[in-house]
């Protein structure tokens, strides 16, 4: 138990808020979140999670079985309308490696597995389902409901995810999200329907579990991509298609908006008949905008701190938007579990934010401008870090990269952070 036992309040529910609720309650403190939806429906499709992330999740006891978690082994390039394959890589030894798996998942089974986790916590922390909330005091901790209620915290998170409203509390301006020319169609298939049909399925029968792309350029206009993957135990068969953003798609808002199914039929036209099946009986069709934002120039202020997508909001480019919310909540744990006074919070804030700015920034930079001239990316990225970074020739899951992103120990330099 800490000296001193804080009253934590977390805004959001998510893989973020509930990460971060899961470690605070271990580091010994009062827990309460506030999500406004109720969690009825599945929400999100696939999500990957490297070893810097699965260190984690392995240590707080998280059932990757029950999950349906799968090891990432292998990501194929194949040329979308010859079939023609470009590349092919298998990543053998990660565990051995990095210390534990690279996994993907059905994003509401891993947040299913994390909600699993803070409920069996005891005491309990507090999940008010339902509850909006519009505004927070960071100087005073309070946090003001919809309904007009008001609420004192020791400590506040704020963890509402890409659109937060809240970020501007913290930084004293609103910070919009820059839109990507891109966009994505997402949709999840039957992986026994995608078997059965034998032009869809001698994609992956057979096959370790993994990314297959497909990819299809034409001069003089942006690629068209279709990244796929396994989840829910192979189950279900995750698909996205990348597309230059329609007009109609340029004011959408949020992750889930459906997608106009004439506009994904003329996209997917071009590739060949046999990726194509892989799209057929696609049903429930979601579309969002890519976006991102550049680095902020801290994360807390006062008694509030931002973490996850709140932010350090990403392209999904390395598949680490998840991994650096585990790790803000795995830094939240290590600085807040010795603390003797409500007084130390900002200071313990300052904290998190020289921990934690210099990498998440440097990951945000390299996930967001990987497809722009590498030596610019490469001279931005050492505006915010110091020490060793992949080099101008690395592909996104090169060994540079990986090496960079799952060798990270965030407990192990949380520590260092509280000894110095």
């Amino acid at each position: 138990m800490p000296t001193r036992q804080l009253d934590v309040g977390i805004i959001g529910a998510g893989i973020a808020g509930l990460s971060a609720a899961i470690a605070l309650s271990k580091a010994g403190h009062v827990v309460s979140l506030y999500e406004k939806s109720r969690f009825r429906n599945e929400t999100g499709a696939a999500i990957i999670i490297g070893p810097n992330g699965t260190r984690i999740l392995t240590r707080w006891g998280f059932d990757f079985d029950k999950a349906g978690a799968l090891d990432y082994i292998s990501m194929r390039r194949i040329r979308g309308d010859s079939l023609e394959l470009d590349s092919e890589e298998t990543f053998s030894d990660i565990k051995e490696q990095y210390g534990d798996r690279w996994l993907l998942f059905h994003r509401a089974d891993l947040h299913a597995g994390l909600k699993a986790l803070l409920e069996a916590r005891e005491p309990r922390p507090e999940i008010n389902l339902g509850v909006e909330v519009t505004d927070v005091d960071v100087d005073e901790g309070i946090i003001k409901l919809g309904n007009g209620e008001e609420i004192k915290k020791d400590l506040v998170i704020i963890a509402d995810g890409a659109h937060s409203e809240l970020i501007a509390k913290v930084i004293g301006r609103p910070y919009p999200v820059t839109k990507s020319p891109m966009s994505m169609y997402r949709f999840l298939q039957p992986m026994d329907r995608i078997l059965a049909n034998p032009e869809a399925g001698q994609f992956y029968k057979d096959r370790p579990a993994g990314f297959t792309t497909f990819y299809k350029t034409e001069v003089g206009r942006p690629g068209l991509l279709i990244n796929t993957y396994p989840c829910r135990g192979g189950k279900l068969l995750y698909v996205a298609l990348v597309h230059p953003t329609k007009p109609a798609e340029k004011g959408l808002v949020g992750w889930d908006s459906p997608a106009d199914v004439d506009n994904f039929r003329a996209d997917a036209k071009d590739f060949h008949p046999a990726v194509q099946a892989v799209c057929e009986g696609a049903t429930d069709i979601k579309v969002y905008t890519q976006m991102w934002r550049d680095p902020l120039e801290k994360v807390s202020a006062g008694k509030a701190v931002l973490i996850g997508d709140a932010a350090h909001l990403m392209l999904p480019t390395h598949g680490q938007g998840a991994a650096m919310a585990l790790e803000d909540a795995v830094g939240l744990n290590v600085l807040f579990t010795d603390v003797s006074s409500a007084d130390e919070v900002s200071s313990k804030l300052q904290q998190f934010d020289e921990l934690r700015l210099p990498r998440v920034s440097a990951i945000q930079t390299m996930s967001n401008k990987m497809m722009g001239p590498p030596d610019k990316m490469i001279s931005e990225i050492k505006r915010y870090y110091g020490g060793e970074i992949p080099g101008a020739k690395d592909k996104t899951f090169s060994k540079g990269y990986n090496d960079f992103f799952f060798l990270y120990d965030i407990e192990k330099e949380a520590r260092k952070a509280v000894t110095t």
